[in-house]
């Protein structure tokens, strides 16, 4: 295995299953689009060491489940993988908080903007798709996604 998916590995180990609390878990619908928000906070005594790797995560499964759109289909690469480069770019630190965003990548529609604040708490917001986030949060709790037999 090479280095960088040995890294992502440890980053999904570590995040997986961590504790935390749902505080708010809302989709509003405008005129021409829609925004869903989730807000959690994590039930760790030190959240703030599972900051990066929390934010991989749901970046990464941003990247998975999303699709293209309209013109980005142009842009698509079918088999395209996530990397630490994609993260790395979205990334930054402003007003002493730890942003991550993604618009489209690689012809996928993401429309992703994850928030982590000093203390634990983590807002993730997504743009034109749906309630899809609401599934990421079951897999970040270490369920799977239940699917009629």
């Amino acid at each position: 295995m090479d280095k960088e998916k040995e890294f992502a590995l440890d980053f999904l180990q570590t995040s997986i299953g961590i504790p935390f609390r749902i505080v708010s878990n809302e989709l509003t619908t405008f005129k021409d689009n829609e925004r869903h928000e989730i807000v959690l906070q994590i039930l760790e005594e030190e959240p703030d060491i599972f900051a990066l790797g929390l934010i991989f995560t749901l970046s990464l499964m941003s990247f998975t489940f999303s699709a293209p759109r309209g013109y980005s289909e142009l842009e698509f690469i079918p088999d395209e993988e996530w990397n630490i480069i994609y993260f790395l770019k979205g990334l930054e630190f402003v007003n002493q908080r730890l942003e991550f965003y993604a618009d489209y990548i690689s012809g996928r529609h993401m429309k992703t903007r994850i928030v982590y604040e000093s203390g634990g708490r983590l807002t993730l917001r997504t743009t034109n798709r749906g309630r899809g986030a609401d599934r990421w949060i079951t897999h970040l709790q270490g369920k799977g996604h239940i699917k009629e037999v």
